[in-house]
Parts: C-alpha cells; structure tokens; sequence
C-alpha cells in the first residue's frame, strides 16, 4: 500500500506541477480504492474516502505540530 500511495503521490505532483495537500489527499483517495477495488464499487468508494480522509487528517496534523510545537 505503501509503493501505491507514494507512487499516486509522485504521479500528481508530476502532473500537477505543484507540490501541496491536495496531491497527498487524492493519492490517499485513489490507495484506499484501489486496495478495495476487488470488493467491488461501494466498498471501493468507501476505502477511498477513509483513505483520503486519513491522508489529509495526517497532512494537516503535520502541518499544526510544525506550528505549534518548538522543536
């Protein structure tokens, strides 16, 4: 899972041309329906919202401990 996240990752930074939130959201989107794809459409979509949600809840994590936290 991991070589797919970072891989849809690097694709939309490549594609994009521009490295921000959005790139890791929609790469968390696209691992979380593509582990569940086999599953079949709902549980697809389902996977890749969690995924996407998770991915953002984590960038945007990061960028409040940067700030907040002297290190």
């Amino acid at each position: 899972m991991g070589l797919i996240f970072a891989g849809l990752e690097s694709a939309m930074i490549h594609f994009r041309d521009t490295d921000d939130m959005v790139n890791t959201v929609v790469a968390g989107l696209g691992t979380g329906a593509l582990y569940r794809a086999a599953s079949g459409v709902r549980s697809a979509a389902v996977a890749g919202a969690i995924g996407g949600l998770a991915a953002g809840a984590a960038v945007a994590g990061k960028q409040v401990f940067k700030r907040y936290v002297p290190i």
